[in-house]
């Protein structure tokens, strides 16, 4: 419930109209930063508010042509900590890499991530507490601008799982876009799916362990970035397997990125992923991450 909530005041606020700060490139390679005046401006000239010159015309003769961005953009966040004091030791791991491919019709989306955490004390064995990995593909065929056919799969392993160390999820369906402007897109995502668990030292006594399932999910997907410096990404999975019983799964991912200069693809992040699956031991699992990136 706190994370409907919390996803329903992120759309209320991305709602509110807010100026956009722009930095604009001129035909002599020199660039000013303000915020646009969209009301004042048009196709021939840029109205800008510069915080130390003021109001400002740009004729739009003068500016660099825009050029059409790459159609594959590709993200890349690592984080690592590692701690020794008198023969104890520990290190943390994490790795998540995102590829994306647009064009008029056609969206392909890849994802990847690996989350490790081991310590050993003197003399003892070594200890792995958290060993995780993930890996998704997305497509989309445009119908036009708010409808969409999709494909998708999800896969997570969690090795210190009991029962469902292997989770699978793969659907298909329609989407719409509710949101779509220069600071914000909302997706929505529904259609059937079937879902399939295994492995684990407890997965011969689990039912629903190593069996496929029908059922259906359900995305919610969230990119929100009100300033060149800051962009939440919300991205939300959730599914039910038709058993003798229903079995509910969800999947969240929130991302908080940071860009210390808006002439640099270097960004800070934090991540927080939490993982619910009905049919594996443990049900919940949830982890939280900073980690350096950037964007290519």
């Amino acid at each position: 419930m706190k994370q409907h909530l919390l996803l329903f005041s992120l759309l209320f606020t991305a709602g509110i109209t807010q100026a956009e700060t722009v930095t604009l490139e001129l035909l002599n390679g020199d660039s000013i930063t303000g915020t646009i005046i969209e009301e004042l401006s048009d196709d021939q000239e840029k109205i800008l508010d510069h915080p130390q010159l003021g109001r400002l015309t740009i004729p739009a003769s003068s500016l660099k042509p825009t050029l059409d961005p790459p159609a594959w953009s590709t993200s890349i966040t690592a984080g690592l900590i590692g701690n020794e004091k008198d023969g104890d030791s520990s290190l943390s791991t994490s790795l998540n890499a995102e590829s994306k491919y647009k064009n008029n019709k056609n969206i392909l989306v890849f994802k990847a991530g690996l989350n490790t955490n081991q310590s050993q004390d003197k003399g003892e064995p070594l200890d792995i507490k958290t060993q995780k990995g993930s890996a998704g593909f997305r497509y989309d065929y445009r119908l036009n601008d708010d409808f969409s056919f999709y494909s998708l799969t999800d896969y997570n392993y969690d090795g210190k799982n009991d029962s469902g160390v292997n989770s699978l999820l793969t659907g298909l369906g329609v989407s719409t876009t509710l949101i779509q402007n220069k600071t914000t897109e909302f997706t929505l995502s529904i259609g059937p799916s079937i879902q399939w668990t295994n492995g684990g030292n407890q997965c011969g006594q689990d039912i629903y362990c190593g069996n496929t399932y029908a059922g259906a999910s359900f995305a919610t997907d969230l990119s929100w970035k009100p300033t060149q410096r800051f962009k939440l990404e919300l991205n939300n999975l959730l599914s039910t397997a038709i058993t003798p019983k229903l079995k509910p799964g969800n999947s969240l991912i929130a991302k908080l990125k940071f860009y210390p200069s808006i002439y640099s693809k270097l960004f800070t992040s934090l991540q927080y992923t939490s993982t619910y699956q009905s049919m594996s031991t443990p049900e919940l699992n949830n982890s939280a991450s900073i980690q350096l990136g950037a964007d290519f």
